[in-house]
């Protein structure tokens, strides 16, 4: 999570698959969103996958746009 100015960045946020389908992913991402707006956060961005879509939709999350892939490598 970084937090650039009032947004907050969630990225690479994983539930090993042992651990999926017991309210891990929810917890951790009530307890990322908490801590962001208690750092003065008013947008939360982050990138999808399909198989966290579901989730994130029950935590309030809205999807505005998809997410183009590129990659750069110096």
């Amino acid at each position: 999570m970084a937090l650039l100015g009032e947004a907050v960045v969630v990225d690479r946020v994983r539930t090993a698959g042992a651990h999926r389908r017991r309210g891990l992913g929810a917890f951790v991402m009530r307890a990322l969103a908490d801590r962001a707006l208690g750092e003065g956060a008013a947008l939360g961005v982050l990138g999808a996958t399909p198989a966290g879509r579901g989730l994130y939709g029950t935590l309030g999350w809205k999807r505005h746009a998809a997410l183009a892939e590129c990659v750069y490598r110096g």
